[in-house]
């Protein structure tokens, strides 16, 4: 049926002249543009709103009704910003786990399974979504590779002609954002091309501005970009939206949480900040996570117990998604031709949810999903996705140096927020430096997993570290090669070469044994292991990762871990060329020195 057929049958059925398909009689319904809950009969056809009224005054033509007993309902949440790969878990998985929370939508970036497979890769996870009642929206990356080929190997590249393509999927809201902010303040010419592609189709363009401030951050919204999802502070906040950047929430404890949210809602109570800048994300989320700690339907409660009305709380995770990303003629409010996707609640402040609707038909509702019969089975050729080369070995996990050297002055990778360097001496052993846990030390390595180039960057990481023992990966954003830390040169080569064997994924090995694995064949990244079986083992290896390995416990250890080398956020980040200063774009060398002990103290600037 065309636009100008379904605003017919809709206006037919608002008139009372036509039967509406199903009428959700005696709903408590929350009106996203008026702020007000009234108790309402809501008329629904071909999978839109037709009409809204006051219970029992609809005057529509008798058609199926469900008596909704004075519940509440929402519209559906929508996530704007997630990369559904970081779950591990397949799309068809992924809406299992957030349709029974209330996300009809998520606004999802691929470049994670882009920066192996490139737009194949990416098309593969649309075309599964078309098989799930979850709405799935592209974000077009922004940039494949993230980095220039000197400073990280990649999978793919997406060049502009591509972009514009990417631009033309029917899927797509926006331009996404997840880049190095410098690209656009030193004038990017490719991003600046991408920026203005976008502005001329009327899609939204979103970014990230870590830190940046004044000129800067002047600079950077005169490029484009329109939101940022990276704030970590009140003022960061009230300065972007001065400036006309809207805040998208990820509630994390290393970016804005709770303290932070609670100081939020003070400031908007006395100060007048408009909440319809701000939303809810959740950017990067384990499959254990999405069990234990919830989706998009837990910030909004996160958000009404740390002092927000509750109003608002909905408001951040609907209509100000819907008006961020230009899609609010037919999402984030219960009006008229809007998509009849609902959230039914039992309690509006506690956000306890009863059922989920798409597009009319209920999709979640007594605690049953139902996601449809259809099955997708991704293909042989994005399983092999391990191009190494080669068998690796221990001399590969080494930083060598030269000469009688016994000490050596080191940078190390910590791993605080923002990611920044610090210096430590470290023994050296026939001419290998060696990592040293009580000081809070490991080798860390990042091997090229897409060109068989046996490039390996090779250096050191603090703040997460192991005091025994490896563990190898390939969820390393953004190019996603193999990375593996360890306390155990030895045990990192068994770890690197398990997960080759097993075409990506995770390894942990102690002393030699294999003790923990978990298989992502797709691209690396993903398994098509159900959600309960994903999130029982990731469970199981951030405990084994603490426990068995002795990492220092932090939250979101995973997530630390595999930002370890993104490129894109400050300060620093490893790739297969070494350690590498985000702001400057340049390598870094390891060893600052070698020598003897005495030596290597005279010449060091501090001793960490």
């Amino acid at each position: 049926m065309n636009e100008v057929e379904l605003r017919k049958a809709l206006i037919d059925v608002a008139l009372g002249d036509a039967p509406a398909d199903l009428v959700l009689k005696n709903a408590r319904v929350f009106h996203t543009m008026s702020r007000e809950i009234i108790l309402s009969d809501i008329a629904i056809r071909l999978g839109r709103i037709a009409a809204v009224a006051a219970a029992g005054e609809g005057g529509w033509m008798d058609a199926p009704a469900r008596d909704l007993e004075g519940r509440y309902v929402t519209p559906g949440f929508i996530d704007p910003h997630v990369h559904v790969e970081s779950s591990m878990l397949t799309v068809r998985e992924y809406s299992r786990a957030t349709v029974s929370q209330g996300v009809t939508m998520i606004a999802a970036d691929p470049h994670e399974i882009g920066n192996v497979l490139g737009i194949p890769g990416m098309r593969l996870m649309f075309d599964e979504a078309k098989t799930v009642p979850m709405k799935m929206a592209l974000r077009v990356p922004a940039r494949i590779p993230a980095m220039p080929e000197w400073l990280e190997t990649s999978g793919a590249r997406v060049d502009i002609a591509e972009t514009g393509e990417l631009l033309e999927w029917p899927e797509t809201v926006c331009l996404a954002g997840d880049i190095n902010p410098q690209l656009l303040i030193n004038k990017d010419e490719e991003q600046l091309e991408k920026i203005a592609m976008t502005v001329k189709r009327g899609m939204t363009v979103s970014g990230q501005s870590p830190y940046l401030t004044g000129s800067d951050l002047n600079a950077y919204v005169a490029a484009g970009p329109e939101d940022s999802h990276v704030a970590k502070t009140i003022d960061e906040i009230v300065e972007n939206q001065r400036l006309g950047l809207r805040t998208i929430f990820t509630l994390r404890p290393h970016r804005l949480y709770r303290p932070e949210l609670h100081e939020l809602a003070n400031v908007v109570r006395e100060r007048g900040l408009d909440t319809r800048y701000l939303q809810f994300c959740t950017d990067d989320v384990y499959a254990h996570e999405l069990i234990d700690e919830g989706h998009i339907n837990t910030r909004i409660q996160a958000a009404i117990e740390e002092g927000f009305d509750a109003m608002t709380a909905y408001q951040m995770a609907t209509i100000n998604v819907a008006e961020g990303l230009r899609i609010h003629r037919d999402y984030g409010s219960i009006t008229p031709a809007k998509c009849a996707d609902l959230v039914v609640l039992d309690d509006f402040d506690t956000v306890a949810i009863s059922a989920t609707m798409i597009d009319g038909e209920f999709v979640y509702e007594n605690g049953i999903y139902e996601g449809g019969s259809q099955t997708f089975v991704y293909p042989d050729w994005a399983k092999k996705t391990m191009h190494v080369g080669r068998e690796l070995n221990v001399a590969d996990m080494r930083v060598a140096v030269s000469g009688n050297a016994s000490r050596a002055q080191i940078r190390a990778l910590a791993v605080t927020s923002p990611k920044s360097e610090e210096e430590f001496i470290l023994d050296v052993v026939d001419g290998v430096v060696e990592p040293d846990p009580e000081q809070g030390v490991s080798s860390i390595v990042v091997v090229d997993r897409h060109k068989g180039s046996s490039r390996i960057g090779k250096g050191f990481v603090s703040k997460l570290f192991l005091h025994r023992g490896a563990i190898a990966s390939t969820v390393s954003h953004d190019a996603h090669n193999l990375m593996v830390i360890g306390a155990s040169h030895e045990d990192m080569a068994i770890a690197a070469n398990r997960v080759i064997a097993n075409n990506g994924g995770y390894a942990l090995v102690l002393d030699g044994e294999v003790i923990f694995e978990l298989p992502l064949p797709v691209a690396g990244l993903m398994s098509e292991e159900p959600l309960e079986v994903m999130a029982e083992r990731t469970r199981e290896m951030v405990e084994i990762i603490f426990e068995t390995l002795g990492a220092p416990r932090m939250k979101k250890v995973l997530l630390r871990m595999n930002g370890l080398s993104l490129p894109n956020i400050p300060n620093y980040g490893f790739t297969d060329f070494g350690m590498m200063a985000t702001r400057e774009l340049v390598s870094l060398d390891p060893v600052i020195a070698a020598g003897d002990a005495e030596t290597v103290h005279a010449g060091c600037l501090h001793d960490a």
